[in-house]
C-alpha cells in the first residue's frame, strides 16, 4: 500500500503538469493570425500579445518573438496601459524554456513598467507571475510575498479572474508545504470564482486541482466527486486531451485506493482515447497504469505486456515511469518464483531510483544558484537606487543653482548700478559651483572604488559557492560509496565467523568508525539538500522500552567519560509517533550531552504524560548556553561557545536536525539553561488517537 501511494503521488504531480501543458488551441490561433493580417495600431498590439500568450506552453520561442514585436509596437504607439503585458509573457516563456534568470529580469521589468503606467490590473498579474517563478524555484517566502501583493490589488479591483489565478497559486504553495487545510481553502475559493465566471476550461482546471488535494488528503468521496465533475466538463467541451488526463489521474487515485474495478474501467477508457488521438506523450503513463491494474488483479500475463512497453522507452523523459515498471516486473517474477529475473528488475529499479535522486539533487543546486542570483540582483538594485537618489539630489541642486544664476543675471541687467556687488555674488557662486564639482568628482571616485570592491566580493562569493558545490559532490559520490563498501565488507567478514576476540574488537571499531562517517554524510545531505522531507511514519510502541534501548546504546560511550545516564519514566501507556524520527532526536540530544559534559557527571532522561501530549526531557551538567548562543541555537553549521570535553568532533548539525524533526512531528522544543549550570531540553510531542 505504501508503494502504491508513492506512485500515485508521482502520477498526480505529472497530471498537474500535463494538464497545463496540453496542445495548442489551433482554431483560436488560426483566428488570431487571420485577424493579424489586416490589424493595425492598438488592435494589432493586443493580437500580438494574444498570439504570444497562446504559444507560451508548447512553443515559448514563438511567444518571445510575437511579444517582442508587441512591445516594440507599444513603444512606437506610446500606449498608456498594458505595455507591461508583453514583458510579463516573455518572462513566462523564458521560465518554460528553463532560463529562470532571464525570466526574472523580464518579470522585474514588467513590474517597473506597470508601476510607471499606474496599470493596477497588469501590476497584479505581474506580481502573480513573479510569485509563480519564485514558487517554481523553491523560494516560498518571496513567492508568498508577491502573491499576497497580487491578491490585495485584485481584491481592490474586484477582479474575479485575477483572484482565481492568485488563489490557485497560493493553493499550490500550501500544498507543497503539506498544509492541506489552507491549500483546500484556497482551491475552494478559486473553484467558486471559476463557477461564477462560467468559463469551462478554467472550471475544469479548478476541479482537477481540488481532486488532487482531496486525493493527497485521502478524502476519497470528495476526490471522486471532483474528478467526476471535471470528467463531465471535458466530455461536454469535447476536450479529448484533458479527458484522457482526468481519467488517468482518477484511475491512478482509485488504483492506489485499491478500488480496482473502477480503476480498470478508467484505465481502459483513457487508453482508448490516447490510442485514438495518437497522443504519444500520455501513452507511457497509460501503459503503466494498465500494467499496475492487471498486476493488482493478479493477471500477470497482461500486466507484463503493458509494463514491457514502459521499460522499453528509449528516451530519458520517463525515468520515473520506467522505475515503477521495473518495480512491478520484479514483484511479478518474485511471485512466480523466477528469482533471478526478479533480482535483475530490482537492480534496474534501484539504479533508476538513484538516478532520479541525483536529478533532484541537481535541481536543488540549480534552485540555490537561482536564489543567489536573485540576492545579487537585489543588492545591485539597492546600489542603483542609492546612486539614483544621489543623482536626483544632484540634479535638484543644479536646477536650484541655475535658477539662482538666472536671478543674478536678471538682477544685474535691471540694476546696472549694483554691478560690482552682483559681480561679487557671481564670483561666490562660481567658487561654490567649483567646490561642488570637486565634491562630485570625489564622490564619483568613491563610487568607482566601491564598485570595484563589490565586484571583487561577488567574485569571492562565486568561488565560495563553487567550492561548496564541489564539496557536496565529494560528500555525495566520493565518500559515501567507499564508506558503504567498507561497511558491507565488514558485515561479510563478521558473517564468515571464526574471529578471535581482538579481531572482533577491531572489526567493531571499523564498523563504528564507518557508521560515524556515514551518519555525518547523512546529516550533511539531510540539512544542505533538504532531503529529510518525508511524511512521518507513525506507529504505536512502548515509550519506556524504546527510551531504555536508546539510553543503553550510549552507556558505553558515557562510561568512557565516567558519566552516568539516569532514567525517570512516568509514561506507562503506549504512545504513537515516528520511531525513526524520535531515535534521531534522542541520539542527537544524548550524544551532545555526553560530548559537552565533564567527567563524573549525570545525564538525566525523563518522561512525563501531559494533558496535550507526552514530554521527554534530556538534562546535563555541562557548561550550558550563553545568551549569544541562543540567537543561533538551531541554525545549520553553527558551532556554539561550548566545546567537547573529550576531544570529540562537532559539525554544528545536531540541533538543526533536532528542530526540523520536532517540527515535522508537530512538537515543541524548549531549552532551559544557565551558563555554567547545565541545560535541559524539553520536547512536548502531541498525542495522537490510537486505533
Amino acid at each position: 500500500m505504501k508503494r502504491a501511494g508513492g506512485i500515485f503521488v508521482v502520477f498526480i504531480l505529472l497530471a498537474v503538469f500535463n494538464n497545463q501543458a496540453h496542445g495548442q488551441n489551433i482554431s483560436l490561433l488560426d483566428s488570431l493570425h487571420q485577424q493579424l493580417k489586416t490589424a493595425a495600431g492598438a488592435t494589432r498590439f493586443q493580437l500580438l500579445n494574444d498570439i504570444g500568450f497562446e504559444y507560451r506552453l508548447s512553443y515559448p520561442d514563438s511567444t518571445i518573438y510575437y511579444c517582442s514585436k508587441a512591445y516594440t509596437l507599444g513603444l512606437e504607439l506610446k500606449i498608456e496601459k498594458e505595455l507591461s503585458k508583453p514583458l510579463s509573457f516573455i518572462g513566462l516563456a523564458n521560465a518554460y524554456r528553463g532560463d529562470y534568470k532571464t525570466s526574472f529580469d523580464f518579470h522585474l521589468k514588467s513590474v517597473e513598467v506597470a508601476q510607471e503606467q499606474n496599470d493596477s490590473v497588469q501590476l497584479a498579474f505581474c506580481y502573480n507571475n513573479l510569485g509563480r517563478l519564485f514558487y517554481d524555484q523553491g523560494d516560498m517566502t518571496r513567492a508568498y510575498d508577491n502573491l499576497i501583493k497580487s491578491q490585495v490589488i485584485f481584491e481592490k479591483l474586484d477582479d474575479p479572474v485575477g483572484l482565481a489565478y492568485v488563489f490557485r497559486s497560493l493553493s499550490n504553495i500550501h500544498r507543497s508545504q503539506q498544509d492541506y487545510s489552507k491549500a483546500l481553502e484556497m482551491a475552494l475559493k478559486a473553484h467558486q470564482l471559476r463557477k461564477e465566471i462560467g468559463e469551462s476550461r478554467g472550471l475544469l482546471s479548478a476541479l482537477m486541482e481540488l481532486g488532487i488535494i482531496y486525493s493527497e488528503m485521502k478524502s476519497s468521496l470528495d476526490a471522486n466527486k471532483s474528478f467526476e465533475q471535471a470528467d463531465s466538463i471535458a466530455v461536454n467541451i469535447n476536450d479529448h486531451i484533458s479527458l484522457a488526463e482526468i481519467k488517468l489521474g482518477w484511475g491512478e487515485f482509485l488504483s492506489a485506493s485499491d478500488n480496482m474495478e473502477r480503476s480498470a474501467e478508467l484505465a481502459d477508457e483513457a487508453y482508448n482515447i490516447i490510442i485514438k488521438t495518437d497522443n504519444i506523450r500520455l501513452l507511457p503513463r497509460a501503459n503503466l497504469l494498465k500494467g499496475i491494474v492487471y498486476y493488482k488483479l493478479n493477471d500477470f500475463k497482461q500486466s507484463r505486456v503493458f509494463l514491457y512497453r514502459v521499460v522499453g522507452i528509449k528516451n530519458q523523459t520517463h525515468l520515473d515511469l520506467q522505475r515503477d515498471a521495473n518495480f512491478y516486473l520484479s514483484k511479478i517474477n518474485e511471485r512466480e518464483g523466477r528469482l533471478a529475473e526478479a533480482t535483475a528488475y530490482t537492480n534496474k529499479y534501484l539504479i533508476l531510483k538513484e538516478s532520479l535522486q541525483s536529478i533532484e539533487l541537481a535541481r536543488q543546486i540549480e534552485k540555490l544558484q537561482f536564489q543567489l542570483e536573485i540576492e545579487k540582483k537585489e543588492r545591485e538594485n539597492e546600489m542603483l537606487k542609492v546612486k539614483q537618489g544621489e543623482a536626483d539630489a544632484l540634479v535638484r541642486q543644479k536646477q536650484l543653482e541655475n535658477i539662482i544664476l538666472i536671478v543674478i543675471i536678471g538682477f544685474v541687467t535691471t540694476l546696472f548700478i549694483l554691478q560690482w556687488r552682483n559681480s561679487r555674488k557671481r564670483q561666490a557662486a562660481n567658487i561654490k559651483l567649483a567646490n561642488q564639482n570637486e565634491k562630485i568628482e570625489r564622490q564619483r571616485h568613491e563610487i568607482f572604488v566601491q564598485n570595484e570592491k563589490l565586484e571583487k566580493r561577488n567574485t569571492e562569493l562565486s568561488e565560495i559557492n563553487h567550492e561548496k558545490d564541489t564539496l557536496m559532490n565529494i560528500v555525495a559520490h566520493d565518500l559515501k560509496s567507499p564508506l558503504n563498501r567498507i561497511k558491507g565488507l565488514s558485515d561479510l567478514i563478521e558473517m564468515e565467523g571464526e574471529l578471535n576476540t581482538n579481531q572482533r574488537k577491531y572489526l567493531g571499531l571499523i564498523k563504528d568508525s564507518t557508521r560515524s562517517g556515514l551518519d555525518l554524510i547523512i546529516n550533511l545531505l539531510d540539512v544542505n539538500a533538504l532531503e529529510i522531507n518525508r511524511e512521518p511514519d507513525y506507529s504505536v510502541f512502548n515509550l519506556n522500552t524504546f527510551l531504555t534501548e536508546r539510553a543503553n546504546a550510549y552507556r558505553l560511550s558515557a562510561s568512557a567519560k565516567e558519566i552516568e545516564i539516569e532514567l525517570e519514566q512516568h509514561v506507562n501507556e503506549p504512545v504513537e509517533s515516528d520511531q525513526e524520527y524520535l531515535s534521531r532526536i534522542l541520539d542527537n540530544l544524548i550524544s551532545n550531552a555526553i560530548k559537552f559534559s565533564p567527567r563524573n557527571t549525570v545525564i538525566s532522561i525523563a518522561t512525563e504524560m501531559k494533558r496535550d501530549g507526552f514530554l521527554i526531557s534530556v538534562k546535563d551538567q555541562g557548561p550550558g548556553f550563553s545568551s549569544n548562543d541562543l540567537k543561533f541555537l538551531y541554525q545549520k553549521f553553527r558551532k556554539l561557545s561550548a566545546r567537547p570535553t573529550g576531544g570529540e568532533s562537532s559539525n554544528g548539525l545536531g540541533l538543526a536536525i533536532v528542530k526540523i524533526l520536532v517540527d515535522r512531528l508537530g512538537g515543541k522544543i524548549e531549552l532551559k539553561t544557565e551558563t555554567g549550570n547545565g541545560s535541559t531540553f524539553e520536547i512536548l510531542f502531541p498525542l495522537r488517537s490510537i486505533v
